[in-house]
């Protein structure tokens, strides 16, 4: 329904009296969230330690990214908290600002240029290949990171390049994507996801100048590698599955689809090599 000044100002008044159970039950009812529960567990230690502060979450102060990043870090009894609940928390703080946005109640981003501590080490184990076919079939209704993710698991595309992709460097007759001096052909379901992509920006297979009218354009939405990132975290989080990020998901690729040196992104059978033996240490330590 749409939001009324009678909302705005309930919603201002428990935002300033950190009354959350309330504020997200009426942006719920607003069709402005959604995952209720989710979002009243992550954001809870946040509306408490700002009240314990006196921190104004509608008009933040200028100290409000390092009273955060502390706040994130820290359990409510004082204990570390782990990377995935620091990120889910700045993902549903992220969530409620954007709601305040389109209810005019804030014109900027509070968040802007806000970053969470690393989700992962060097060191972490790799994602299961039950985890990834989880995650892939919950991305299905985003085709953009459908296409991505599989890219990365299949393909393991680094994430530069699928940021800065376009699709003059994919050949759809072929399904031979040019990723820097390499060329890779797709798997059927890499490919598939790809053409969905390919036709929702322009490309029509009747009409071959298409081809040539959506070549300049980028292949995927994501501006930075943490608008990927973020967007793993919230179609993660939605499904139950912990977050892991892009760099470990191509990881996976050399344990999960190691096929031939050019569909992973390698020269020559040297490097692949050395990148096979590396990945199954990855996947001898997960186990």
């Amino acid at each position: 329904m749409p939001p009324t000044d009678q909302h705005a100002q309930h919603i201002t008044h428990h935002l300033n009296t950190y009354d959350l159970d309330p504020l997200i039950s009426l942006l719920h009812h607003l069709g402005l969230i959604t995952n209720t529960t989710q979002h009243l567990s992550n954001l809870r230690p946040i509306f408490t330690a700002a009240q314990r502060d006196h921190v104004n979450l509608l008009h933040p102060p200028p100290d409000y990214h390092p009273w955060l990043s502390r706040t994130l870090t820290t359990n409510a009894d004082g204990t570390p908290a782990k990377p995935n609940t620091q990120n889910s928390r700045a993902t549903s703080l992220r969530t409620l600002y954007r709601a305040l946005r389109k209810l005019h109640l804030i014109t900027g981003d509070p968040l802007l240029d806000f970053t969470t501590h690393p989700t992962q080490r060097r060191t972490d184990p790799l994602p299961t290949k039950a985890h990834l076919e989880t995650l892939i079939h919950a991305s299905r209704h985003d085709p953009a990171l459908h296409a991505a993710l599989l890219l990365l698991w299949h393909h393991a595309v680094p994430m530069a390049t699928l940021i800065r992709q376009t699709w003059a460097a994919y050949n759809p007759h072929t399904a031979r994507l040019l990723r820097g001096n390499v060329t890779t052909t797709l798997t059927p379901q890499a490919a598939a996801a790809l053409d969905t992509l390919h036709h929702t920006a322009g490309y029509d297979p009747l009409y071959p100048d298409t081809l040539d009218t959506v070549a300049p354009k980028r292949m995927f939405p994501y501006d930075t590698p943490d608008a990927l990132r973020l967007r793993i975290l919230q179609v993660s989080d939605k499904a139950d599955l912990p977050f892991y990020p892009p760099g470990l998901i191509r990881k996976a690729a050399l344990r999960d689809h190691p096929t031939s040196p050019e569909a992973l992104g390698y020269l020559n059978q040297r490097e692949y090599e050395i990148a096979l033996k590396h990945a199954q240490s990855l996947a001898d330590a997960s186990r």
